[in-house]
């Protein structure tokens, strides 16, 4: 999943019994955001922060860096002309498959969460509602539905927990789409928050670590 490029691997300081698989966001690497999620992590709690495949990405006249999928133009409103669908599938398997890995007997899927920023955080979105058994949770931040077109038809079939936050000033991912994606997820999950920081742009802010902090250790207690 992770290409040519090792992940950032923070490993638990205490008997190993949860993980964080964490996704960066467009142009980043899991050394993005390994150093701010090492300072709120449970001491039990294994994180994991792959750093994206080199593609092209058409938004940005085809130069390659690391992405998740391309991201073909930010400007239209038509479903599935934003991000490039397959890719987002693709890499959903790929996502699924880190999951696989991480899961024995020890560290079950219900002892699992994953996240992102931005283009990571909707992967993991989507990698979460298209999931055919739950995970311990799901963070979403500064982030969106690719395509706005969920990968399910049931209402209220997906109980992974989901904590959604976004800033009301960002200028990337605007805080309308990011509302619009929670009025999207709230028809198919069972267990939602979501919430808003008013003077927050497309970045993560310590008040935004504490919020995680405490999803992290809500969703996975010691034990």
């Amino acid at each position: 999943m992770a290409g040519m490029v090792p992940p950032v691997v923070l490993k638990a300081s205490t008997r190993h019994t949860a993980t964080l698989i964490f996704l960066h966001g467009l142009g980043d690497t899991g050394v993005g955001w390994a150093g701010a999620l090492n300072t709120i992590r449970p001491p039990y709690m294994k994180v994991i922060c792959p750093t994206a495949p080199i593609i092209p990405v058409t938004l940005n006249q085809g130069m390659p860096m690391p992405a998740w999928y391309d991201i073909l133009d930010l400007d239209t409103s038509e479903p599935g002309k934003r991000e490039d669908l397959d890719g987002v599938a693709l890499a959903s398997t790929n996502l699924e498959g880190l999951i696989d890995h991480e899961t024995n007997e020890a560290i079950p899927r219900e002892r699992i969460i994953i996240g992102g920023f931005s283009q990571g955080g909707a992967l993991s979105l989507y990698t979460t509602l298209k999931a055919e058994k739950p995970l311990a949770g799901c963070l979403a931040l500064s982030a969106y539905i690719p395509g706005n077109i969920p990968p399910v038809s049931g209402a209220k079939t997906c109980s992974t927990p989901v904590l959604q936050i976004h800033g009301e000033m960002d200028e990337v991912v605007p805080f309308s789409r990011g509302k619009q994606t929670y009025d999207i997820l709230e028809k198919f999950m069972t267990e939602i928050k979501f919430k808003n920081y008013p003077h927050m742009g497309h970045e993560g802010t310590e008040e935004e670590l504490q919020v995680v902090k405490s999803f992290l250790m809500d969703k996975c207690p010691e034990i």
